[in-house]
Formats: C-alpha cells, structure tokens, sequence
C-alpha cells in the first residue's frame, strides 16, 4: 500500500527544509499548532475576500486585497507543508497527529473557498462557493475513505487541495488588474467556483474509480 502522505515537490527545497529543521530542533511549536495556524491563516484570507463586499472601499484596497489573499492562501499552505514535515523528518508526531492534519484542512478550504464566493459579490456567487467548499470536503472524504475500507488514499486531481489553492492564488492576482476592468472579481470569481466545483465532481469520481479497481484487483 502507498504511503497515505501526499507528494509533495516543495518538500524537497532547501528552504522548506531550513524552515522545518529549525521548527523542529529550536522552537517548542508543535506540528498539531502549525495546523491550527493554517485556519487562522485562512481566514485571514476570508477577511481579505469579505472587503470586496464593502459598500465603498478606498482604492488604494484594489491592490491591498489580492496581495491580504494572496499571503492568506499561500501562509495556509505553508503550514500545511511544514506541519508534516516537522511531525514526520523532525521526530514529533504524536498519536493524534491525523485528526489536526485533516481536520483543519477542512476549516481552511471552507474559509477560502466561501470567501471567493463572497468576492463575487452576489447571490449565485455565494451559492457557487457554498457548493465547492462542500465539493472540496467530499475530495477529502473520497481519499480518506480509501483509506478506511483497505485501499490506498488517493490525492489525484484535477482539482486536489493543491490545484484549488493555485486557481485561487492565480485569481487574486488577476485582481490586481481592478483598476482597469472595474469590478472583475464579479465575473471571475463566479467562473473559478465554477471551475473548482466541476473539477472537484471529478477528482471525486476519479478517486473513487481508482479505489473500485484497487479493491476488486485485490479480490480477484
């Protein structure tokens, strides 16, 4: 059976690296507060996308928020990197470690994810992102499930934590384009949610074929 850790090229950086060694060997922060990091990191996010629904907002904001976005999903991702990392190449695990590496994972995506909806600035917006924070746990659900019933878990796409993360942070950066295509964020935020809420369908549906034809090959 496969190692249920996700692949994860930036593990093999050398400041990935630096930045887990010195967490492990000369601070007292444990991988299970690293994850909790990642929602409050999250939200930050979530407060940067909540601005766009500000009745008026200075302009000087049309390039505050993407870069508050930006440093939001990309911080929450970090953590997500150098938690593992910590717990597993820096000798801290602990018997609970599984519950805080999946279970704030699934607070962050929904912060981030319905944040986008409300950028969009509009009801089927919301609903959007309101429908690909659910379809985002049902991703998570899908790997895990494998897991419990004897198969491997699978992390493929199209649209894993990784690939949701990197549509979001390539729309806010589309944003800093505000000042010359007024209101873009209600266009594009709607079509990302879109995007994610499919590719999430079927990453689903990708996931579960993969553990049906790893059980029945087993069986056979």
């Amino acid at each position: 059976m496969n190692s249920p850790r996700r692949e994860i090229k930036t593990r093999d950086t050398k400041w990935a690296q630096s930045l887990a060694k010195f967490v492990a060997t000369k601070t007292d922060i444990t991988p299970n507060t690293i994850s909790v990091m990642s929602i409050f990191c999250s939200f930050i996010a979530f407060l940067g996308y909540c601005c766009y629904a500000l009745p008026q907002y200075p302009e000087k904001f049309y390039f505050i928020l993407p870069i508050v976005i930006i440093i939001g999903i990309q911080s929450r991702l970090i953590c997500n990197l150098i938690d593992g990392m910590v717990a597993i190449e820096g000798g801290k695990h602990s018997i609970i470690g599984g519950i805080y590496n999946e279970f704030p994972d699934r607070i962050s995506d929904t912060f981030i994810i319905v944040g986008a909806g409300i950028a969009g600035l509009s009801t089927y917006s919301l609903i959007l992102g309101l429908v690909a924070a659910l379809l985002a746990i049902l991703t998570a659900y899908t790997r895990l499930l494998g897991g419990t019933i004897g198969a491997d878990q699978y992390f493929i796409g199209p649209m894993a934590k990784q690939h949701r993360m990197a549509l979001l942070t390539f729309a806010a950066i589309i944003c800093f384009f505000q000042p010359f295509c007024n209101n873009i964020n209600t266009i594009l935020y709607p079509a990302v949610l879109a995007v994610i809420s499919l590719g999430c369908i079927i990453t689903v549906w990708r996931r579960l074929e993969h553990i049906k034809k790893e059980l029945e090959t087993a069986n056979e």
